[in-house]
């Protein structure tokens, strides 16, 4: 559980890195929106699979990952002043990147801007070089929505499956 606790903070913290916002265009995509789902990530044969919820909007994104029968593991809030990374029966970790925690743990970094075009169906390979398949898509009013897809760079594979998506107000 300690392993699938870390590796799955590592993964979203480094997901919350700022990148040049030249890098990934997200014109057309939703500023601020919800989804529920599953993120899988698998490292040199080893992997781990959780409960998502995401929220993300300009000011404010709020990551709570779970095990699969529902026990939070952690709680990741990106603001203006960082990002904060609760754990149970740990004291909170602040930060303003862990791009290059997420490099020693998986290989690569993620960024939240290039999670956001891979939800919406856009499969970028980034400033990182992700080879991102959109297994299954679907349309939400305007918005194309990844249903299903699947990132690789070297070794690692996050897979992410949403169960639920809506549009908020941002």
């Amino acid at each position: 559980m300690k392993r699938l606790a870390s590796l799955a903070a590592a993964l979203l913290l480094a997901a919350c890195a700022a990148v040049p916002p030249a890098t990934i265009p997200l014109d057309g995509i939703p500023a601020a929106f919800e989804m529920n789902g599953r993120l899988s990530v698998a490292q040199g044969g080893q992997g781990e699979i959780l409960r998502v919820r995401w929220q993300h909007a300009p000011a404010l994104g709020v990551w709570v990952l779970a095990t699969p029968v529902g026990t939070e593991v952690a709680r990741i809030e990106r603001t203006a002043r960082g990002l904060t990374v609760q754990r149970p029966g740990a004291q909170p970790v602040t930060a303003a990147s862990f791009a290059e925690l997420t490099e020693n743990l998986l290989g690569a970094p993620l960024d939240e801007r290039l999670l956001v075009a891979w939800l919406h169906g856009r499969p970028l390979a980034g400033p990182e070089g992700w080879d991102v398949t959109i297994d299954e898509a679907r349309a939400i009013g305007e918005t194309t929505l990844a249903r299903r897809l699947t990132a690789r760079r070297e070794e690692a594979t996050v897979k992410l499956v949403v169960d639920d998506y809506r549009v908020l107000a941002p």
